[in-house]
């Protein structure tokens, strides 16, 4: 039997070891291609609170609040609470930016007032002085007592485009305590909405009178006044756990905060591992 020849370089072909060192010296060194992730790139976003604040900005919209104190039923009190609201009133810039509506009833009293969100938040702040006793009066003040109880806030609300109230004055309500009325956490926020809505009405009501007819406008309109019992169940001990005392909300409202949201800590992406 033949036996076949050997390969050989003169016949045109190697053998395949030399093969394939041949072809890894051709090959050379290649580029190592970059992977980008998109995720991972540091970009500019829009949250939706700022996609609000473009809408709204340029808008007219006023903020609400319905305070609520205790005071004693005594006219001169009552006479020294106002004069001292309206004086530090008068102070602002824009006068008419801040309007609402005291009502002093029996021993207790509830204040409605509207404006931009920052002025309402001086405006609790210069109630809240009310209920300090000053000792040590600064120059041109005189030492007084606490003028009112402790402050409690029973409404807050914001982004309204229409105001309800014209002008600010006070009103002795006429009424008498009648049938206590009880208050728990099931109804709480119903029976508040309730004193907070006829204020709002009563409000609305005599807002197209010129601010001299106002304080007769209101007095003329006093039916629609909440009652003295729904004014003072708002105002009792038991209460005292369903709403915000001042101090409370000083600190969740107006206090500065430092919030980092979790999904901030997650962005941008941590780069895909490359081993």
């Amino acid at each position: 039997m033949a036996e076949a020849a050997p390969q050989t370089a003169a016949d045109g072909q190697l053998p395949a070891e030399g093969a394939a060192s041949t072809v890894r010296r051709r090959r050379g060194p290649q580029e190592v291609q970059e992977v980008v992730d998109e995720l991972a790139q540091e970009t500019k976003r829009t949250s939706l609170l700022q996609a609000v604040e473009t809408q709204l900005k340029g808008q007219p919209h006023v903020s609400r609040i319905l305070v609520g104190f205790g005071v004693v039923d005594d006219r001169k009190v009552h006479d020294q609470i106002t004069q001292e609201f309206t004086v530090w009133r008068k102070k602002l810039e824009e006068t008419d930016d801040l309007t609402g509506f005291l009502v002093f009833a029996n021993l207790s009293a509830v204040h409605f007032l509207e404006g931009p969100t920052e002025l309402l938040f001086a405006a609790l702040e210069k109630l809240q002085s009310l209920a300090v006793e000053v000792e040590k009066p600064q120059p041109g003040e005189a030492a007084r007592p606490a003028l009112i109880g402790p402050v409690r806030i029973l409404h807050f609300t914001e982004m309204h485009g229409v105001r309800a109230s014209t002008s600010w004055c006070t009103h002795t309500h006429t009424g008498k305590k009648g049938q206590e009325v009880q208050i728990e956490e099931n109804n709480s926020a119903e029976l508040m909405f309730k004193v907070y809505q006829k204020m709002l009405f009563l409000c609305a009501k005599v807002k197209d009178n010129d601010p001299s007819g106002v304080p007769a406008a209101y007095k003329k309109a006093a039916d629609g006044l909440p009652t003295v019992d729904e004014i003072a169940v708002l105002l009792g001990k038991v209460a005292a756990e369903f709403f915000f005392s001042y101090d409370e909300f000083e600190k969740v409202f107006v206090a500065p905060f430092n919030l980092v949201l979790h999904s901030e800590l997650l962005w941008p992406m941590a780069p895909a591992l490359s081993y």
